[in-house]
Formats: C-alpha cells, structure tokens, sequence
C-alpha cells in the first residue's frame, strides 16, 4: 500500500543522536590545567631553625675546656695579687712617710730655738726626698698591678695570684690566653668597674659562665688550670 507509513531508516531514530567519545567535554580531573595562583610569594626559609631531616635547631651551648673557676679561688688570686702590691709598694711608702714627718717635725723644733741655714737645707731635703718615696709607691703599685694583671695574665693567661691558686683566664672563641692588648682592656675595666660598682666582682655568684662585667665585655672566662 502506498500510503503505509515507511519504518524510518535505521540508525535514524528520534533522540538516538551520536553519542560523543568517551571523555569528550568532561571537566578536566581537580588540579589538572589550572592556572597558578599569583600574588603569593612562597615563604622564605626559616634558616637556623631546624636541622638538615626537619628536626629543631638549637645552638649549643658553650663548653669551657676545663670547669669554671669558683668564686672564692678567684677571690683569693686577687687577695693574692694585691698581697704583692701592698708589700711592694709599702716599702718606699713607709721610707717616705717616715722622712716627711721628721722633716716636718724638726722644722717645727726649729722655730723656737736658733737655727743655722744648712739645718733649713738638711730639712727641705728630707721632705722632698719623703715625697719623691711616696710618689714612688704609688708608680710602683699601679705600674706592678698593670704588669701582672693586666700584660702578664693577658699572655700567659695567668697573674701570680691565679698560678697560684690554679685558674686562668681565656677567650671564649679559642679557648688560649687573650694576648697583651685584651689583657690590659680587662684590667683597666676592672679598676673603673670594681671602684664604681662592686657589684662587678659579685656577679660570678649568680653568672652562668661565672663572669664578671669585664669578663663579658672582653668575652674571656676564668677556667680552672
């Protein structure tokens, strides 16, 4: 019959449009093609903060080659050491205090009775010969004290009180005496330091490395020998 409605050609189904290959026009996988984040610089590294497997740094503490010097040997090393200065300095100290008084004494007996010039002479000798000892005492004191505290115990890490009582002074970083320049900076600091403030001698008592001020100026520790 002619007017039969015909089956439509195979294949052209209403709806049955060609399917797309598989994947085509789907949504990339999460993170593939995207575009980098601007405006963000990464962190910097935190350098000195951990080790080379992530673990914490921590900077170790300093280690002297040998224990610290205990307060009291410190102590007795400078009893020692000024010990040596009084005595040095005493003798001519005693010679010229003696001179000027008996000159001053003898002036003053000779105003009341008659006196010739060469006993005027014999006195104003006297006195300034006294003086020149006393002025004398006072060279010798600090002149022996810079020696000995400050030049020798800078090169050779040790002044005659600390050799005898066993402890000596270094620098931190090498661990060897300071050498004769730092070792009269110490002393000098601690002249001014112990005259303005005692409190400088006392601060080994609580110090962790048992320093005093001048100790920590010039970076030096006092060790046992």
């Amino acid at each position: 019959m002619s007017d039969q409605q015909q089956p439509p050609p195979h294949g052209d189904e209403p709806g049955t449009g060609q399917q797309p290959p598989p994947g085509y026009g789907q949504q990339p996988p999460s993170g593939y093609g995207q575009q980098p984040q601007y405006g963000q610089p990464p962190q910097p590294p935190q350098y000195g903060q951990y080790g080379g497997d992530g673990s914490a740094y921590v900077q170790p503490e300093y280690v002297p080659p040998t224990p610290y010097a205990s307060w009291i040997a410190r102590v007795g090393a400078y009893l020692l050491d000024y010990l040596i200065v009084l005595v040095l300095a005493l003798i001519p100290a005693v010679i010229g205090v003696v001179l000027v008084a008996v000159s001053v004494t003898t002036t003053t007996e000779s105003t009341s009775t008659s006196t010739t010039a060469q006993s005027e002479v014999t006195n104003a000798g006297l006195f300034a010969f006294g003086m020149m000892l006393l002025v004398l005492s006072g060279i010798v004191a600090i002149g022996f004290d810079l020696w000995n505290q400050g030049i020798r115990q800078g090169t050779k890490g040790q002044s005659l009180g600390k050799q005898v009582v066993g402890i000596r002074v270094i620098e931190i970083a090498t661990a060897q005496p300071q050498g004769a320049g730092k070792g009269f900076l110490r002393w000098l600091l601690l002249v001014i330091l112990f005259n303005a403030c005692f409190l400088d001698v006392l601060w080994p008592l609580w110090d962790k490395k048992k320093q005093t001020w001048h100790d920590m100026i010039v970076s030096s520790v006092v060790v046992q020998a």
